[in-house]
C-alpha cells in the first residue's frame, strides 16, 4: 500500500470517528436520549442512563435503583446512595421521609446524574434523613418516564472528534514539513 493511500485511509477513519455519535454502550457521559422525569418508586439504570433521571415521589416512599446494564455503575449522593459497584441485575433501595431534592450521580460515568424530588421539593433534601437498604423491587417497576425537555443535541466535535481533528491536522503538518524538507535536499 502506498504511503498516500495509507494516509488517506487513516485520515478517513479519524474523520469518521469525529462525526459518529458515541454508542450508548460506551458507558460514557450520561444519558444519551435526553433528560427524563417520572413518578413511581423505581429508577432503572440502563443504556448509561438513570431512567427516569428525575423521579417525583411522596414523603415516606422507598425507591429502588436497579442496574440493567452489562457494566457496573454506582449511585453517589450526599449522605446516602451506594458507592460500591452495582453489577448487572443488582441494586438497592432507599427510603425518603423528608421533602426535598436529593441529587445523585454515577461516579464511574461523568454526566450520568439524576435526582429524587420528594413532595414539592421544598424541604432540606440534604440526604441525612435517607435510610438505605437492600434492593426490594419488582421485576418491572412502575415508572413512566416522560421527556421533560430535550437536552442540547450533540454539538461540536466532542473529545473524540477534537482528538481526531488534532491528529489529522498534525499528520498534515508533518506531511507538509516532510515534503518541504525533501524539496530542499
Amino acid at each position: 500500500m502506498t504511503r498516500r493511500a495509507l494516509l488517506t485511509l487513516v485520515a478517513s477513519g479519524l474523520l469518521w470517528l469525529a462525526i459518529a455519535p458515541a454508542p450508548s454502550w460506551a458507558g460514557g457521559g450520561g444519558c444519551h436520549s435526553g433528560m427524563t422525569q417520572g413518578t413511581g418508586e423505581a429508577v432503572l439504570i440502563q443504556d448509561g442512563c438513570f431512567t427516569p433521571a428525575i423521579l417525583h415521589v411522596e414523603p415516606g416512599a422507598t425507591v429502588s435503583f436497579s442496574n440493567r446494564d452489562p457494566w457496573a455503575h454506582n449511585v453517589s449522593a450526599n449522605g446516602w446512595g451506594h458507592l460500591d459497584e452495582i453489577g448487572e441485575g443488582d441494586g438497592f433501595a432507599a427510603a425518603f421521609d423528608v421533602p426535598g431534592i436529593y441529587p445523585f450521580a454515577c461516579t464511574y460515568h461523568p454526566g450520568m446524574t439524576g435526582a429524587v424530588v420528594v413532595g414539592d421539593g421544598g424541604g432540606a433534601g440534604n440526604g441525612t434523613q435517607v435510610t438505605v437498604g437492600s434492593l426490594v423491587a419488582s421485576e418491572e417497576p412502575s415508572v413512566e418516564p416522560i421527556v421533560a425537555r430535550s437536552t442540547t443535541e450533540r454539538g461540536g466535535l466532542g473529545w473524540v472528534g477534537g482528538t481526531a481533528l488534532g491528529l489529522v491536522a498534525g499528520m498534515g503538518i508533518g506531511l507538509a514539513a516532510s515534503r518541504r524538507l525533501r524539496s530542499t535536499v
